[in-house]
């Protein structure tokens, strides 16, 4: 009798800890861009050290790079999200934004991220790639010309976070995955929302009223600091 009770303890005692590692793998999913890369790889050597594991796989421009870089395996092909708790986008580019933000998979990447999205799969991406006041994006001189051009950008971005995306920057993806962030700051229910309210929100999230105006520059600003807004 002793002897079961010691086996079952053995037994309860490795699937707890199997369960335990599952919880902490997850799927990298690398776009074709370097904007936010050397921060997200940053993120991800935080990760590790806090016991994740991850498989990863890439658009080819980026895979030689990553390969060096990278002390996990890449995901064998086809990928599969079996043992995959979380799927992480260290570098998303505009054009894997834009065809989520559509609903098209029609290539690899496009295709893991909609499967994830079908089966309910946490999600976490860095949007150094896409928004437009992106710190990368302003130090290369990537800034679009246009107010309908950044629009465009900060609408994929928008569609992303409705589908159940969480967006953050690369330098933060660590302490996303780890569920670390600020209170909400209360709801504003009338009148104008500029560049200095946008400036004074803690994060990570603002909630505005139906008839509060938002500028284009304070849209800007809570984008480039990763703030989501919602209205109510």
């Amino acid at each position: 009798m002793d002897l079961d009770r010691i086996l079952i303890d053995l037994l309860s005692d490795r699937i707890v800890a199997e369960l335990a590692a599952r919880r902490r793998r997850g799927l990298l999913v690398f776009a074709a861009t370097d904007l936010g890369l050397d921060a997200a790889l940053a993120s991800l050597a935080t990760l590790a050290r806090a016991g994740w594991r991850f498989e990863w796989t890439a658009e080819a421009a980026l895979r030689e790079d990553l390969a060096a870089r990278l002390d996990w395996p890449e995901a064998a092909a086809p990928v599969t999200l079996s043992r995959a708790a979380l799927v992480l986008v260290p570098a998303l580019s505009l054009s894997l934004a834009a065809k989520l933000a559509l609903g098209i998979a029609d290539d690899p990447l496009s295709q893991i991220l909609t499967e994830a999205l079908d089966r309910g799969r946490r999600i976490v991406a860095a949007r150094d790639g896409v928004c437009p006041a992106a710190r990368d994006r302003l130090a290369r001189g990537l800034v679009p010309a246009t107010e309908a051009r950044r629009a465009l950008m900060r609408e994929h971005l928008q569609a992303l976070a409705a589908q159940g995306v969480e967006l953050g920057w690369a330098a933060t993806l660590a302490r996303m995955v780890e569920g670390a962030g600020a209170a909400a700051a209360p709801m504003q229910e009338s009148g104008l929302f500029g560049a200095q309210q946008a400036r004074a929100i803690p994060g990570p999230s603002v909630h505005l009223g139906r008839a509060v105006l938002l500028t284009p520059a304070a849209q800007d600003i809570l984008a480039a600091r990763g703030i989501a807004i919602s209205r109510g």
